[in-house]
């Protein structure tokens, strides 16, 4: 490994934060308890086995031990070091498709087919390409634990997509990471951006090729297919001078951010690896505080509401993602609170994880679902007529939550820049 994990103190400030373990109470279910356990696999004492596997899993990759460790340890590196090096000793003893095993493992009943006929029948015709995250994230099991499964798009954003002339010669070249959440379940977030962007003049480029941000491959141990497609979206981007390159899933964008971890041995692909990551910024922000869009919604007439009745009540959540992972909190907040006929109430715990985690809401669905619970407790008290966040992983999540709660018909789950989309829309 490359950080040694000794240099954990086990004092267990990761106990106060990390959500798995505060469903638990389980030593193993913290950073410290893992960070032991992978001292003794590199000193020997234990093997690299299925079951430190399986606790390693055990890990939402959020990021908050790390923020609040004393020692300023690396703990989620050291956790992802970890999955690697067990990736690697099992590569090719056992198949990589989670889909695939889940189709010899079980059959496909009718609940199956009739929650979530859809998505399976893209997923198994290749309608979503095998680089997209979403096959590691959609296993059969999938469709018979959820109350909610998302309607696939049947015309993915980026096949949809086409570009438009310049409305300004002097206007931006804004490039758009789409992400496989955005693409393929939550498009009208794309699209929303979309419509912003040539609401304020600037001029989008949305390469076709782009694949997936790999960060799926990447938390599951996979390094090699992770810097494939990093190579891949570093190549379809570079060529095109822009002036930024924008994401609206924190997944993608954190990603997208420490993309230069990948390449710490190859100096030519680390170098243009940076420069992708200074040109990427999260499209909240980047419309703030580069192209005046808070300035410009606060000139719009009040009663260009997104609902259309009175002030729609949004309760704004924190993904892990935005906020640990490229320390963002405040542009969605000013977003929102600068957006006609959106009145932003907060929760008692925003920053609080909605225990998504990517695949871990596969491995560890009723795990992930006791952590959601406690999230959707935060939102019960609060009664909004919205949950807004900006990560596609959360929205899904979002989703699952208020389908549990027999709240879909009342409470909407969206990114916010669809809310504002809405309040600028003629």
């Amino acid at each position: 490994m490359e950080t040694n994990p000794n240099r954990c103190k086990r004092c267990g400030q990761c106990m106060s934060v990390c959500p798995v373990y505060q469903a638990t109470f389980r030593e193993a279910d913290v950073a410290r308890g893992k960070l032991a356990l992978l001292d003794c696999a590199e000193a020997g004492a234990m093997t690299y086995s299925d079951r430190l596997k399986e606790i390693l899993s055990r890990c939402l990759l959020c990021g908050a031990c790390a923020q609040v460790c004393a020692s300023s340890v690396d703990t989620t590196l050291m956790i992802q070091s970890g999955r690697r090096q067990l990736f690697e000793a099992e590569k090719g003893g056992k198949p990589q498709s989670a889909l695939l095993r889940s189709l010899r493992e079980g059959d496909l009943t009718a609940k199956v087919l009739l929650k979530g006929g859809a998505l399976l029948q893209s997923l198994v015709c290749k309608k979503i390409p095998e680089t997209s995250g979403l096959h590691l994230r959609f296993p059969l099991s999938f469709f018979i634990k959820r109350d909610a499964v998302p309607p696939i798009a049947w015309t993915p954003f980026l096949n949809d997509f086409r570009a438009e002339p310049a409305v300004k010669a002097d206007s931006p070249r804004i490039g758009f990471f789409v992400g496989c959440g955005a693409n393929y379940l939550f498009p009208g977030t794309a699209w929303a951006l979309v419509r912003i962007l040539k609401h304020l003049g600037a001029t989008l480029v949305v390469p076709e090729d782009q694949v997936c941000c790999g960060l799926p491959a990447y938390v599951s141990g996979d390094t090699k297919t992770a810097r494939r497609l990093a190579e891949q979206n570093i190549k379809v981007f570079e060529s095109l001078e822009l002036d930024a390159i924008l994401t609206v899933c924190a997944s993608c964008g954190s990603h997208l951010k420490a993309l230069t971890s990948l390449f710490a041995d190859n100096a030519s692909s680390r170098d243009a690896a940076v420069s992708m990551t200074q040109k990427h910024a999260d499209a909240m922000t980047f419309l703030l505080d580069q192209l005046g869009l808070e300035a410009h919604l606060k000139a719009l007439e009040p009663g260009g509401t997104p609902n259309g009745t009175g002030p729609l009540r949004a309760a704004y959540h924190d993904p892990c993602h935005l906020r640990i992972g490229q320390g963002i909190t405040q542009s969605p907040r000013r977003l929102l609170e600068a957006t006609p006929g959106v009145q932003l109430v907060e929760t008692s715990h925003p920053d609080r994880c909605c225990g998504h985690g990517g695949d871990f809401n596969l491995s560890h669905f009723s795990l992930s679902m006791k952590i959601l619970d406690r999230r959707m407790e935060d939102f019960e008290k609060v009664k909004p007529d919205a949950i807004v966040t900006g990560c596609t992983g959360c929205l899904l999540q979002f989703s699952e939550g208020i389908s549990r709660l027999g709240l879909a018909d009342r409470v909407e789950v969206c990114h916010p820049l669809v809310l504002v989309e809405k309040a600028i829309a003629p």
